[in-house]
């Protein structure tokens, strides 16, 4: 009956309304115990999608795969960096206060694009410490 219900109210819904509707839906029913994207869910509501596609499910799909990687990202971050060895800082960085209350998890990754030092991204947060950044701060100092 619930079922029915929620599907009533979602015909009636606006088009775009209905498929942020559906897309919170299934990041909902993606999270684990933790409220964590679980990859075995996903891939269960993707075969799923697959072999019953709901009208408009390329836009649903999109607004899940946007919505699934904003989640991730609020507890996974990023670490680019140039020069040294990326995995120590990575590690040196989770012991520090400020990551542990706000991810446990950070990928490291070699960036070419940073001549030296590291970038740090946790979700909307960005840390860097950089020569291409200091570069660029001199640049706007002088224009």
């Amino acid at each position: 009956m619930k079922g029915n219900a929620l599907l009533s109210r979602l015909k009636i819904m606006s088009s775009s309304a209905r498929v942020n509707k559906i897309a919170d839906l299934l990041l909902s029913h993606s999270l684990g115990e933790d409220r964590r994207v679980e990859e075995a869910k996903v891939s269960k509501i993707l075969d799923d999608l697959r072999q019953n596609p709901p009208p408009q499910h390329i836009e649903i799909l999109k607004r899940f795969a946007f919505l699934v990687r904003r989640h991730v990202s609020t507890y996974q971050g990023m670490l680019e960096y140039m020069g040294g060895d990326g995995a120590e800082i990575a590690d040196r960085l989770c012991q520090k206060e400020f990551i542990k209350s706000k991810t446990a998890e950070i990928k490291s990754d070699e960036s070419a694009s940073l001549i030296a030092g590291f970038k740090l991204k946790i979700g909307d947060d960005v840390y860097e410490d950089s020569i291409a950044n200091r570069l660029n701060n001199i640049r706007k100092a002088l224009l």
